[in-house]
């Protein structure tokens, strides 16, 4: 999510240095520092519809060409990802994002009123609402192919880095962040950036900054903490343009108004009392929790050991300011990928915080899909986790708060786990065998591991139903094959959602999901370098339940509707292109080109949020096995075993603009003639940069129709006969548009 400013003045004291310095060195990298470059930085920037696509089509490109130069100059970077949100640091996010939000309400509406350029240009100015560390696990893969070693950090990345230039670790000869490293106790230079066109980068000395301020270490922490930083938002006052005649304020203006007032933070927010009151009024308390939390930084340490900086000095208030202390076994998931932290976060700080959307459109089925619909996932997910760790965080409950409504609190667990429903999940997972791999293939001889579709499609055979059944010889102890573990926790996910009941046969939306995977296997068969199809069934599967894949025409922006035809021709169609949201448009590494949609945005923050909430939901069932003792803990492939499971693809909107713009035209749609010249003509005019668009049509479709030959099994039971009717119309309204090949299909 978006970071806060920073602060110009700093620009100033850089110097630059011949990257030939940094040859044979390993530089410990901020990740999250890493990849904003990346998409802010003019020379690199090419794609401003970030935020009105939801995605990128070119970072995997970049990023591939960035670690190329580091590997040609022979550096090495060590790269520090982000764990943990601290104490505060959703609170600024939200109120960064809402910000935001509004320069894209500009974008929107030039857009709407046909000025292409200047939109544009202010959608490219918000690419800060990006959540920066959705791209993790593209880095990460691409850093684990080049067999580059990286760390996850147990909060922030800085701290971490902080730890290792502090005790001058042989694991790196230098840092490079942002200027939050300063915060802590760093030997002294910061590497900001590097030119690798000039061979120059630049660096910023910390001594020399508070030589050139005239302040003490600890009057620079405080100056620079009121500046604002990702956990702190800023002193009031400086946002006062009557108080700091030149905005924006830089920390030459915290230090000036310190001086008044004894270098004392707290003098100075008596002096500003009454407006301090009216804009943030517990901005001091969240101040002394800043302070707090850098002075005593959570960090592993080179000996694997997770600590927090000067502990003896701790006071016992710290879970106000660290948060709760989880077992340090959690924090080793988190490390090595097993888990991410997201789920960590909510047990530490005891809050899930929904944050802003790219589209920041507070929709009442959005309301209803985070406040209610998406709560029972998260509860399970958190007392499947509860369980196995100390009481003292088992009985501490745990809230939810919201982007859009800052009076708003409901309490996602209930430390007397009152629970929304009465399911034991516990014993409900411990049902499922550990099945032999000779056993599994001789049911399903092509049975993949982690495919969705070999879980589901293997329960259609009752023979094989009567193996997953866990009895005291093949219960789950210790599992070393990544393979099986994959399985069970699918298995157990399904059971979980419902799709599989306790005597482990397919409920009715599990023969509906089986229906619908089988009818698109023919398509994975015919494109099999496209990944994640059948994942994309099951979202499609959920948001159905959830009551969002529909046609309905009630949007929130009217003007990017389906043009043509009459109300059941543009619900048909909106439904269709709903339906290809879920799915990616295959595109050159060039900035997107094309027409956009505020609707789809939409779909896509309701669809991102239902994959957040599963994908939380399916880190749990996997964190609970192991800390059961049902997965051997000791193991180099944890990444590759959590990144295996599904929920992590999020793709952009641009396939389901692509199809809605495509099918959204009056040509004589029986006339194969027409509809070829439609196909032949319609990449260049309207999505220049896409690989295979007649693929990804003839994708799209096969998706639609898949899902829907699914849903047809249900006859009328999980969901209602107008639903059901409505892609019924939409099968119609798809069938003469789809061009024939030359054998007639």
């Amino acid at each position: 999510m978006p970071v806060n400013f920073e602060d110009p003045w700093f620009k100033g004291q850089e110097v630059s240095y011949n990257v030939s310095e940094l040859q044979e060195c390993a530089i410990a990298v901020d990740a999250s520092y890493f990849l904003r470059q990346l998409l802010e930085q003019a020379e690199n920037y090419n794609e401003p519809l970030l935020t009105a696509l939801g995605g990128l089509t070119g970072i995997q490109a970049r990023i591939q060409v960035e670690l190329d130069n580091w590997l040609r100059n022979r550096t090495t970077p060590f790269f520090i990802f982000d764990g943990q949100p601290m104490v505060g640091q959703d609170e600024v996010t939200t109120k960064l994002g809402r910000e935001i939000q509004k320069q894209t309400g500009v974008a929107w509406k030039l857009y709407g009123e046909g000025q292409a350029e200047a939109a544009v240009a202010a959608f490219g100015e918000c690419a800060s609402l990006y959540n920066i560390q959705a791209l993790y696990p593209m880095l990460q893969d691409e850093l684990r192919l080049r067999k580059l070693h990286f760390l996850v950090a147990p909060f922030n990345a800085a701290a971490q880095i902080a730890y290792l230039d502090m005790i001058d670790s042989d694991q790196c000869g230098g840092i490079m962040g942002p200027l939050e490293l300063m915060l802590y106790p760093i030997q002294d230079c910061v590497i900001r950036s590097i030119d690798w066109t000039s061979n120059t980068c630049s660096a910023i000395s910390k001594k020399n900054v508070m030589k050139v301020l005239n302040v003490s270490e600890p009057h620079f922490i405080d100056a620079f903490l009121m500046t604002g930083t990702p956990f702190l938002p800023p002193f009031p006052p400086l946002t006062d343009p009557t108080l700091v005649k030149s905005q924006p304020y830089n920390i030459v203006d915290a230090i000036n108004m310190l001086r008044t007032a004894d270098k004392s933070v707290t003098m100075v927010s008596t002096t500003f009392h009454d407006l301090i009151k009216n804009q943030d009024p517990t901005w001091l308390d969240k101040y002394r929790k800043a302070w707090m939390a850098v002075k005593h930084f959570v960090y592993i340490a080179e000996s694997g050991e997770v600590k927090v900086h000067d502990a003896d000095h701790l006071t016992n208030d710290n879970h106000e300011y660290l948060g709760l202390q989880i077992p340090w076994e959690m924090f080793h998931y988190l490390n090595t990928g097993l888990i991410g932290p997201r789920l960590l976060s909510w047990i530490t700080h005891s809050q899930v915080y929904v944050l802003p959307t790219l589209d920041g459109s507070a929709t009442e089925e959005y309301k209803k899909l985070v406040s209610s619909q998406l709560v029972p996932l998260e509860e399970t997910a958190l007392s499947l986790v509860l369980a196995r760790l100390h009481r003292g965080i088992v009985y501490k409950d745990i809230k939810a708060k919201v982007w859009y409504d800052d009076n708003y609190s409901a309490t996602v667990l209930d430390h007397r786990h009152e629970a929304r429903t009465k399911t034991n999940y516990g014993v409900q997972m411990a049902t499922w065998a550990v099945i032999k791999e000779a056993d599994i293939k001789q049911h399903f001889p092509s049975f993949e591991h982690g495919s969705i579709f070999s879980e589901v499609h293997a329960l259609t055979n009752a023979d094989f139903v009567k193996l997953t059944f866990a009895e005291q010889r093949n219960k789950a102890r210790n599992v070393e094959s990544a393979s099986i573990i994959k399985s069970i926790c699918l298995w157990r996910y399904l059971h979980v959602r419902g799709y599989i009941d306790d005597q482990h046969n397919l409920t009715n939306w599990g023969k509906a999901l089986d229906r619908a995977m089988v009818a698109l296997e023919p398509v994975v068969k015919k494109f099999p370098t496209v990944p994640y199809l059948y994942e994309s069934v099951l979202v499609a599967m959920e948001m159905v339940r959830f009551g969002l894949l529909n046609g309905s025409l009630k949007v929130v922006e009217p003007l990017s509707l389906p043009m043509h035809g009459d109300d059941d021709d543009k619900s048909s169609l909106m439904l269709i292109s709903r339906c290809a949201t879920l799915l990616k448009l295959r595109h050159q590494a060039n900035g997107y080109t094309g027409p956009l949609s505020k609707n789809l945005l939409t779909f896509h923050s309701l669809a991102g949020e239902v994959r957040s909430a599963e994908r939380a939901l399916m880190e749990a069932i996997l964190a609970s096995l192991f800390l059961y003792g049902q997965g051997q803990r000791k193991r180099d492939d944890s990444w590759e075993l959590s990144h295996q499971l599904p929920f992590l693809f999020n793709p952009d909107v641009a396939l389901g603009i692509a199809v809605k713009t495509y099918f959204d035209e009056t040509i004589n749609w029986n006339s194969e003639k027409e509809k070829a010249e439609r196909l032949a003509t319609f990449p260049d005019a309207f999505v220049p940069y896409s690989m295979v668009f007649s693929e990804d049509l003839e994708i799209a479709c096969e998706f639609f129709e898949a899902v829907y030959a699914g849903l047809q099994t249900l006859d009328g039971q999980g969901i209602s006969a107008n639903d059901l009717k409505a892609w019924g119309k939409a099968k119609e309204y798809l069938a003469p548009r789809i061009l024939k090949d030359a054998s007639g299909n």
